[in-house]
Formats: structure tokens, sequence, C-alpha cells
């Protein structure tokens, strides 16, 4: 009986927190993935000059974004913190939890939200990214962060993440955070630019990540000429 009211707690408390804002982890293969992301700061951290933060878009510049990646990242010390399946809590615990401890890179580049759209409400998932800004900035207060738009999705979703970005766009200063709006380079009059995503119509094939470099190229020179 005690051990079925200490799961029933555990399981409230956890419900308790799926709030955007308030740090959360997943399941253990999840824990994995940012233990190698803690270690890859380790072992890396006084070479990072950029740092890409966020979900399964940002993990895929691995996978669809590769080629892409070799030619105008590797070569500028660009290291990928993305994690497939993030929501903003997530990456939120990520940053409390040594991932980018001693980290000072040049540009830290953030594109987080998408995931929450399904359950959160527009301002929730807003709070949930201001706050995500603010963690990033408190673990690496010289970096300056380029906060990226939620690109466009298939609807129901579409109109709602589009919503998200007017509100985000109002955390820019123009100091240490630059709004970047991806929008109109994905869809156009409503439409999206589908030759830019794989079938599911949220994740991006190699075109689609060959023009997110194209459209945050001159923002981030401008940001830092050196890189």
């Amino acid at each position: 009986m005690l051990s079925l009211i200490v799961v029933s707690v555990l399981v409230l408390g956890i419900s308790a927190q799926n709030h955007p804002w308030d740090p959360q982890p997943r399941d253990a293969n999840w824990l994995k993935r940012h233990e190698a992301l803690v270690n890859q700061t380790l072992q890396h951290k006084t070479e990072e000059q950029i740092v890409f933060v966020g979900d399964s878009i940002t993990e895929g510049w691995g996978g669809n974004g590769k080629a892409v990646w070799a030619k105008y990242y590797t070569p500028r010390h660009t290291f990928n913190y993305g994690i497939g399946g993030d929501q903003t809590q997530h990456v939120i615990y990520r940053i409390q939890n040594k991932e980018f401890d001693g980290l000072n890179p040049k540009v830290t580049i953030l594109m987080i939200g998408t995931n929450n759209a399904g359950g959160n409400t527009v301002e929730d998932i807003a709070h949930g990214v201001n706050e995500t800004v603010k963690e990033l900035l408190g673990k690496m207060p010289n970096t300056k962060v380029i906060l990226l738009g939620v690109l466009p999705r298939a609807e129901p979703l579409g109109a709602k993440v589009k919503q998200v970005n007017e509100l985000i766009a109002k955390l820019n200063n123009d100091k240490n955070v630059f709004f970047l709006d991806m929008w109109s380079a994905y869809e156009t009059d409503g439409k999206q630019h589908t030759e830019l995503y794989v079938s599911d119509k949220l994740h991006l094939n190699e075109k689609g990540y060959e023009m997110w470099q194209q459209t945050m190229e001159p923002l981030l020179k401008k940001l830092d000429p050196t890189l």
C-alpha cells in the first residue's frame, strides 16, 4: 500500500510540473543523451564558438543537414545541443544540470517551442521560451543569443506557432538577444514551402537546412564578424 501511495505522489508531482517553464527531465534514454551532451561540454568547452540549442529540428543538423553543417559550421567550432522531442521545460532542465557549465560561446542559437504546441497555450509557450533564454544567459552571460522563431508547420498547429513567434519577438533587445523570424523563408501567403520539408511537413530536408543557413548567416556575421 505504501509503495502505491509513493508512486501516486510521484506521478502527481510530475504532472504538477508540466508547465513549459518548470524544468523537467524525460525518460532513461533521454537522460543518456543529456549525459552525452554534458560530456561534450567537458571535452570541448574551450573550443566552442557557436552552439545550437533545441529539439529534433536542431538535432537534424546531424542528419539531413549534415553536409551544410560540415561546410559552414564545423570550421567555426560549432556544437549541437539538440535533442529530438524536447520542449522548453526539458531544455531548461538541461541548462540547469551541467550541459552548458563553463561554456563561453560567442553566439548561441536557440529554436524551441514547436513540441509544446500540442499541449500548451500560446502565452505559456512564450513564457517557457523566455525562461529558456534567461537560463542560457545565466549560464553563459557573455554570449549573444539568436532566438529563432518557430518554423512554419502543417495545421492545425501552424497558426498557433505563428502566434508564439509574435510574442517571443518581443524578447529582442539588440544587446544580447536577437530575434530572427525565418517564417517568410519557409512559407508565403499561408502556403508552406513543402520542398524544404520531409513528408511530415515539420522536419527539414537538406534544402531546408540550406535555407536556414542562408537566412541566418547575415545576422550571425553581424553579431561577430570574426566567425
